[in-house]
């Protein structure tokens, strides 16, 4: 909701925290609902922001956060260059 996190970006950048900009408007807790997690060739936009060599391979999670009640309030799409990151996987 916009309108509800006018400033989000702001806040994001003062604190470099998703869950300290979170509580600036009123959000103690979140549950991460689900993480997508694939992997792509490196298109334009990949290689010139990460800068990468055509060819790259970039590992891209699409993620959604939700209020404890199940309400989404965050989708996050990150790229990070496969021969760069080692990413560890574990349940609770």
């Amino acid at each position: 909701d916009a309108a509800r996190f006018a400033g989000i970006d702001a806040a994001m950048a003062e604190t470099g925290s998703v869950t300290a900009s979170f509580q600036r408007f009123g959000i103690g807790d979140y549950l991460r609902q689900s993480t997508v997690l694939s992997a792509r060739h490196a298109d334009a936009a990949d290689l010139a922001d990460l800068n990468l060599q055509p060819g790259a391979i970039v590992l891209v999670t699409v993620a959604v956060n939700v209020m404890p009640d199940g309400q989404p309030i965050q989708f996050a799409e990150t790229r990070f260059p496969a021969e760069r990151v080692e990413l560890k996987l574990s349940a609770l």
